[in-house]
C-alpha cells in the first residue's frame, strides 16, 4: 500500500515537473515570436482614444435611454 502511494506520489511530482518545464518553454518561444516595434505607443493611443469614445457613447446612450424611459408616458 505505501509502495502505491510513494510510487503514485512519484509519478505524480514528475508530471508537475515536466509540465513546469514545458510551460516555461512555451511561454519563451511567445514572448520571443511578439514583434518590438516603436509603434506600439501610436496604437496605444488609438485604443484609448477609441475607448475614451466607446464609453462616451455608451453614457449618451444610457442617457437618452433614462430620458425617454422617465418621460415615456408623456410621449404617448
Amino acid at each position: 500500500m505505501i509502495s502505491t502511494i510513494r510510487a503514485q506520489v512519484t509519478v505524480m511530482v514528475m508530471l508537475v515537473v515536466a509540465w513546469f518545464a514545458t510551460s516555461a518553454t512555451a511561454l519563451v518561444r511567445l514572448v520571443e515570436r511578439i514583434p518590438f516595434d516603436d509603434r506600439g505607443s501610436e496604437s496605444t493611443e488609438k485604443a484609448v482614444l477609441t475607448a475614451i469614445a466607446l464609453a462616451a457613447a455608451l453614457g449618451l446612450g444610457a442617457a437618452i435611454t433614462a430620458v425617454v424611459q422617465k418621460y415615456q408616458a408623456q410621449i404617448h
